[in-house]
């Protein structure tokens, strides 16, 4: 019994470190080249009409064929990336009681650990799904509605 208990030891914190390799690996370089990426809060006059954040991705060039953009995660929520040109991509993310329900993520809040001014993209390469973990967002003045 001795020598089993330090083995299953073994086991049990290799399994653990083996997990959080697995995780780091998830992620990968952007799907192409980005110009810059930036955030903008914002809220309403009407306290129903609650406030947001829109995230605005803006590539080098335009998307290849075989690449879609798809989701993009931010603090424990998630929302789809619209094309707006060839360029340019955008995702909202409302704070009411309306929307909040539809976009709270599990997936962003336990696998990938966000901090205040990271997100992570989920895109499509042949398709096949990857990740990319930005850190280096900008954010711009927050905008107030009367």
């Amino acid at each position: 019994m001795k020598k089993i208990a330090p083995f299953f030891s073994l086991i049990v914190l290799l399994n653990l470190f083996s997990c959080n390799a697995s995780k780091d690996n998830s992620y990968t370089s952007p799907p192409q080249e980005i110009k810059s990426i930036t955030f903008e809060n914002w809220t309403s006059g009407r306290r129903e009409s609650g406030g947001g954040t829109v995230f605005i991705i803006e590539l080098k060039k335009p998307l290849r064929k075989n690449i879609r953009l798809e989701k993009i995660f931010y603090k424990n929520l998630e929302s789809p990336l619209i094309q707006v040109n060839e360029t340019k991509f955008r995702a909202n993310f409302h704070y009411n009681a309306i929307y909040q329900e539809h976009q709270t993520s599990a997936t962003a809040t336990k696998e990938f650990h966000l901090k205040d001014k990271e997100t992570v993209i989920e895109f499509q390469k042949a398709n096949q799904k990857y990740w990319y973990k930005c850190t280096q967002i900008k954010e711009i003045s927050p905008t107030e509605f009367p």
